[in-house]
């Protein structure tokens, strides 16, 4: 009896042993995927197919349920999407979303990119030239969009910053008003690669006051650093006395370290 109790113990044992596994559930191959909790639709899966230009939502089964393509400028390649939502930009609860692309300028070493929102059926329902990224923040009724719209081909380049009403409000639960969508959001670096220079959008925590927002090369060493507070959201780097390479910023204080992201500098 002891025997079959020492054989049934370690059985449950293994049993709870593999229900906590890492288990592989699916491969996305050649596109970047994200997951999101829909107001109406619930929770679905999301790809940026860059060759294709294309936003594809699936099922938590992965079987796909909406093909969303999207109108680019002549020669320009998709960067980025965000805001997939349902009731954000309008309210007919159909999907909405914002994407960025971007063209190279070889020649004079310089990046312009696009910015637009579309729905499902790839109508576009808003074009900014040169837009480079947004943020949604809450309002007092619905939600402002914030559009920073730069020219790199002056130096020192531009920045304007374009303010839209929009009815709705972000979801904690859906993409754009999570931890971790705000933090990548507002951590992105324009251009990226880089040439000459880069702006990187960041946001402080309320009771860090001041902190250095620092650049280190591959081996670990800090190569630049610059002071941030909060009068403004956003820094421009020099970076054409850089080696071309990979480099790695972040910011950090005495009581706050942001996350390590990754910066191409090419010449």
């Amino acid at each position: 009896m002891t025997r079959i109790i020492f054989f049934l113990t370690l059985l449950f044992s293994a049993s709870i042993h593999l229900q906590g596994q890492i288990t592989l559930e699916h491969t996305y191959t050649g596109v970047s995927a994200a997951y999101i909790n829909l107001p109406v639709s619930g929770y679905k899966y999301y790809v940026m197919d860059v060759a294709n230009s294309q936003c594809r939502l699936y099922n938590n089964d992965h079987s796909l349920w909406k093909t969303i393509t999207l109108s680019i400028p002549a020669n320009y390649t998709l960067y980025d999407i965000q805001y997939v939502t349902e009731n954000l930009f309008n309210t007919d609860n159909t999907i909405e979303l914002l994407y960025v692309s971007y063209i190279y300028n070889s020649t004079l070493a310089y990046y312009t990119y696009d910015t637009r929102i579309a729905n499902e059926n790839g109508t576009t329902l808003l074009s900014v030239p040169g837009g480079g990224y947004s943020y949604v923040y809450p309002a007092q009724t619905g939600s402002k969009l914030f559009l920073w719209v730069y020219n790199y081909s002056v130096s020192p380049s531009t920045v304007n910053t374009i303010v839209y009403s929009i009815p709705g409000q972000t979801s904690a639960n859906g993409l754009g008003d999570s931890p971790i969508d705000k933090q990548v959001s507002f951590f992105k670096a324009f251009p990226n690669p880089a040439n000459n220079e880069v702006t990187i959008q960041y946001d402080l925590p309320a009771n860090v006051y001041q902190a250095e927002l620092k650049l280190y090369n591959v081996n670990g060493n800090m190569v630049k650093s610059f002071t941030v507070d909060h009068t403004f959201s956003n820094i421009t780097l020099q970076t054409g006395d850089l080696a071309a390479g990979i480099y790695l910023y972040r910011i950090e204080s005495a009581s706050y370290k942001s996350e390590t992201y990754k910066l191409s500098v090419s010449k």
